[in-house]
């Protein structure tokens, strides 16, 4: 009742005479809030109501190696605001230019030209906004020669438009939000907010006591809570500083904090601060925050670019943005928008032809949105790598290596998959009917640097934060054979270490004694092949070739072999090791496979490009390293083998699906097809794909069916960035044409020379 007395006594007044500091008084004396006002006052003091961690994904990235296409450049250079440049013109910050051959080789120094002086070259140059300068050398038949860094140039491992905002946390919780200044937001947009929320913000001190006895009449007339009474500084101060428990103590303290935030801030400060952070939807895992972020996911757009109708629709979303959704609750929507137009429109704010013609507008078509529902899996990756080196992700600027198309496409091809999977087959449909749901995994790594480019650990982050990707530990299987043949390949096979593809040997029926204990392993199809090439048996899966190979080469050697390649888990001398019995992360397979797909050279993984701290200092930069663990020449007769497991062998569904490029891989299927995996790799990038149930179900799918179809999908879309090139063959080998064992279809092989 005090509360309403005052209200009412106030409202007599004024407002230009009105004076806070009564009131102020008061209200503290009420809430006794101390402790939560010091706390509030330091925030004030900082400008910052919340500290977020931005998180990065690659924008247009370029390395030598690739294709170029021109016209996706251009594109690319207007949706980031490039200004393009004549030749002779100098550049700024967010400037382009090409320049043909002699101007491009004359702004380099004479070494750095050498390797270019017999080619038929231009350049694009360019500043981004960060006032970084590249320079791209293409050759003339569209392919990229070189990337450098300057001034003064210097060769770098890429070129970069900008990066993209893609999110933030507030330590786990994903969000999405752009910041603008007040003087980048368009008018009707603020005008659209104070119009339907607070037509007194410029005149009040944070507290419209006319608007609270407007509400509590309305209130008491309609016998229940039919309007708020809250103003724009009330909403900011009630959605960052408050619970949403509704009490006269929340109310008062609530009432408090807004007059105190309007003495120490400016009303321009209010708004965009609150333009920036208010809960304007949900996009997958993500909280749409602020006007920027909604900007971009309901209409496409950056903020300052909306027009009248677009920013009365976001205005719209305030008080409900589930209710008011555009594309879910169209008829809401538009009725909302229009009450916004309305609203202006009796305030004078917009003109008759300029409300007629907005509510004429249609409301947006749904957008779909890249990777939302599974890029903060990715995120998960790049905060344990932070700890990992030491770094606080609080207030930090993280670029990370996360490639937003690939991204999607992989989300797609596994969610797809998975669909079409337990839809088609009677135990997968069984399964989902109870509620037992298919998962799955993809990693992609880039080979020439290790960056990881895609992490898909599950359907639906919004479903599940567990993330296979990352602590997914399980049974790889068959996966583990390419490293067994390695090593009968490194180091011989019982002092015969002239051990080639075309070399024999026995699968057979075989009895392993080892720590008292008789272990026989079957075959795939419970059959013996008898005496094969090592190549067959490899390509074919033969469990009890792979016995065979691992009893003769011995568990240490091919345990040491698996370490040097890059897995980390504990690895036991057991017979079942040569099946792929051992538990693993998924990250140590793309290490691995990574490996063999570099010819022996181990490149780290890292998600992360470079960090900078809540100052804005560089306080991590990744250079692209390698370390030489496998004989180079050895480890190319391994990957030549592993190409006929995708010709012929056991993912020779591969061309089914249309895939047909150079490529080497394994199948992974196992005990009880409990896990269902594919590793593979091209010259240029090396992925992984798992599929079954978390609860250690058999899928009944083996390696060729649940996963080779996600892995083409994911890798047929790198076509449109690398040409198909074959693997660089060293010197020390030499590729050879055999007939197929037991067919008359001729291939290729690799062999030491």
């Amino acid at each position: 009742m005090l509360l309403i007395l005052t209200q009412l006594k106030t409202i007599c007044r004024p407002l230009t005479s009105w004076n806070p500091a009564p009131a102020l008084l008061m209200t503290g004396l009420l809430v006794n809030s101390v402790s939560s006002a010091s706390i509030f006052e330091q925030q004030l003091e900082a400008k910052e109501l919340s500290v977020s961690t931005r998180y990065y994904a690659r924008g247009p990235h370029f390395q030598a190696g690739q294709k170029w296409n021109e016209t996706l450049f251009l594109k690319q250079l207007n949706q980031q605001n490039y200004r393009l440049r004549d030749a002779s013109q100098s550049i700024l910050s967010g400037d382009a230019k090409k320049i043909e051959r002699t101007e491009c080789l004359g702004s380099l120094t004479a070494d750095k030209q050498q390797p270019f002086l017999d080619s038929k070259i231009h350049c694009w140059l360019w500043q981004n906004h960060d006032r970084e300068n590249f320079l791209v050398l293409i050759s003339e038949d569209l392919q990229i020669l070189a990337t450098l860094k300057g001034l003064p140039w210097q060769f770098h491992w890429h070129a970069a438009l900008d990066p993209i905002l893609v999110a933030q946390f507030r330590g786990h919780e994903p969000i999405m939000q752009h910041e603008y200044k007040i003087s980048d937001i368009p008018l009707n947009c603020m005008n659209a907010v104070m119009a339907i929320e607070d037509n007194d913000f410029l005149d009040h001190s944070g507290v419209s006591y006319t608007g609270i006895t407007r509400s509590f009449i309305k209130n008491i007339i309609k016998m229940r809570k039919a309007q708020g009474g809250s103003t724009i500084t009330q909403q900011l101060i009630k959605n960052y500083f408050l619970t949403p428990e509704k009490s006269l103590k929340r109310k008062l303290k609530e009432i408090y904090l807004a007059i105190k935030l309007e003495s120490q801030w400016t009303k321009d400060e209010i708004l965009e601060t609150y333009l920036n952070i208010i809960y304007m939807g949900q996009s997958g895992a993500f909280q749409v925050l602020g006007f920027g972020a909604a900007a971009e996911v309901y209409f496409g757009k950056s903020l300052p670019q909306l027009e009248l109708a677009e920013c009365a629709l976001l205005a719209g979303l305030l008080n409900n943005p589930a209710q008011n959704n555009p594309w879910r609750k169209a008829e809401k929507s538009l009725s909302r928008r229009n009450l916004v137009l309305s609203k202006m429109h009796t305030l004078k704010l917009i003109s008759d032809h300029e409300f007629e013609t907005a509510v004429k507008v249609p409301l947006p078509p749904q957008r779909a949105q890249k990777a939302v529902e599974t890029a903060p899996y990715f995120f998960d990756a790049v905060r344990k790598q932070m700890r990992q080196i030491g770094l606080s992700t609080e207030g930090a600027q993280i670029f990370t290596s996360l490639d937003l198309d690939a991204q999607a496409v992989a989300q797609k091809q596994l969610l797809a998959h998975i669909t079409e999977l337990e839809s088609s087959r009677k135990n997968l449909k069984k399964n989902k009917e109870k509620g037992t749901r298919l998962e799955g995994l993809v990693l992609s790594s880039e080979n020439s640097t290790g960056l990881v480019n895609v992490v898909v650990g599950g359907q639906s982050y919004r479903t599940t934060q567990f993330n296979r990707a990352l602590e997914g530990h399980r049974q790889i299987g068959s996966l583990v054979k390419p490293f067994i043949y390695l090593t009968a390949l490194t180091h011989g096979i019982e002092g015969d270490t002239a051990i080639t593809p075309t070399t024999m040997i026995q699968d057979e029926k075989l009895e392993w004694v080892f720590d008292k204990k008789k272990w026989s392993p079957q075959n795939y199809d419970k059959k013996f092949e008898g005496e094969v090439p090592l190549y067959f048996a490899l390509k074919e899966s033969l469990n009890a070739a792979a016995a065979a190979i691992t009893q003769k080469v011995g568990l240490p050697a091919i345990i040491e072999t698996l370490h040097h390649v890059g897995f980390t888990s504990e690895l036991t001398e057991n017979p079942s090791l040569s099946l792929g019995a051992s538990e693993h992360y998924p990250l140590e397979v793309l290490q691995g496979y990574q490996t063999l797909a570099q010819f022996g050279s181990h490149r780290q993984p890292s998600f992360i490009e470079r960090v900078l701290d809540r100052d804005s200092q560089v306080v991590f930069e990744f250079t692209p390293s390698s370390v030489v663990k496998i004989d180079s020449a050895t480890t190319e007769v391994l990957v030549g083998m592993m190409q006929e497991t995708l010709k012929s062998g056991t993912a020779k569904s591969a061309k089914a699906y249309g895939w047909n490029q150079p490529s080497a891989g394994k199948t992974g299927t196992t005990s009880d097809n409990k896990d269902a995996w594919f590793a593979g790799f091209t010259p240029h990038q090396t992925s992984v794909v798992w599929l079954g149930y978390d609860q250690s179900l058999s899928s009944q799918l083996t390696g060729g069916s649940g996963a080779v179809p996600v892995w083409i999908g994911l890798m047929k879309s790198y076509n449109e960035i690398w040409p198909a090139d074959d693997f660089k063959w060293s010197d020390s080998v030499e590729k050879r044409t055999i007939t197929l064992f037991r067919s008359e279809t001729e291939t290729e092989l690799i062999f030491k020379k």
